[in-house]
């Protein structure tokens, strides 16, 4: 702006205008971040739910040593954790009513949900196809995942209530952990890992049912405004089975203020979608992230 266009405003007009200019840039540059953040999104939960594709597929064969197992290994009880870590016993025993413990070390919850995918933790070693089929089987394994699921939902304020469906409700300290899980955001990436890991061990019927306890906390009790972008943007799109998927969406659509601003599905198919069960056929359609 030129200095005689300057001399126009005084000094409280000039301030305002930057105020209103600054918070329109703001604008602007959140919503170009929440762009590009549901495009990333988007694109990590396509290969997550088609299995890696671009992943190499190593061939036991052309090795002459069977490839290390350090996930099935520490489901074992075999080996700690690392860092300076515990035997999952150990976690599943003494660390279930220690929330401070539980927010505070951030190296844990790569082995209890280990993916086929490198964290932040380096200590931590990518899940292999060999061991997501071992683990599966085993049912020392099977029977500590649960345990690791209902620890870290109890940290939530949330417990698993049918094993065989995987229903979920509040727990009696709901309001305490919410509070923790709306303060602290990095529990959103841990959510998410929770709920991939779920689908990589054999609990993929357990997705759908934690995903719309989220959807109808967020969206319906108008709980947890601080998870509400992750649940639509990055829980809703790790449920594998597709119809549940596109049930989800749908749910979410019908319970989302204000309804047309909302892009994780189709609009007009949308519109039209019925369930299976009200129908005889299917209208075909994918939500933003495919």
């Amino acid at each position: 702006m030129a200095d005689n266009e300057m001399d126009s405003w005084d000094e409280e007009e000039e301030k305002e205008w930057q105020e209103q200019r600054e918070q329109r840039a703001k604008g602007y540059n959140e919503a170009r971040y929440r762009k590009e953040q549901q495009r990333r999104a988007a694109s990590d939960l396509r290969k997550y739910r088609n299995n890696y594709p671009d992943r190499p597929k190593v061939n036991p064969c052309q090795s002459a040593t069977l490839p290390e197992m350090q996930n099935l290994d520490f489901y074992l009880n075999k080996k700690r954790f690392k860092p300076n870590g515990e035997f999952i016993e150990v976690i599943l025993d003494q660390w279930k009513d220690d929330y401070e413990l539980l927010e505070r070390n951030n190296s844990y919850i790569q082995w209890l949900f280990p993916l086929q995918e490198q964290g932040m933790n380096f200590r931590a070693r990518m899940l292999t196809r060999t061991e997501i089929e071992m683990m599966k089987k085993d049912e020392e394994v099977q029977r500590r995942f649960i345990e690791a699921y209902k620890l870290m939902l109890g940290f939530y304020g949330i417990k698993l209530v049918n094993a065989d469906t995987g229903e979920v409700k509040r727990t009696e300290k709901f309001e305490e952990r919410f509070d923790n899980l709306d303060y602290h955001s990095h529990n959103n990436l841990r959510i998410t890992r929770i709920l991939k890991c779920l689908g990589e061990l054999g609990f993929e019927h357990y997705q759908a049912p934690l995903v719309k306890f989220f959807l109808v906390e967020t969206l319906v009790e108008k709980q947890l405004p601080g998870v509400k972008n992750s649940v639509l943007d990055y829980f809703l799109f790790t449920v594998k089975d597709k119809q549940q998927r596109r049930d989800l969406v749908h749910f979410a659509w019908e319970n989302y203020e204000p309804r047309y601003k909302f892009i994780w599905g189709p609009m007009e198919q949308l519109k039209m979608y019925k369930k299976p069960s009200d129908c005889d056929s299917d209208v075909g359609w994918e939500g933003e992230h495919g």
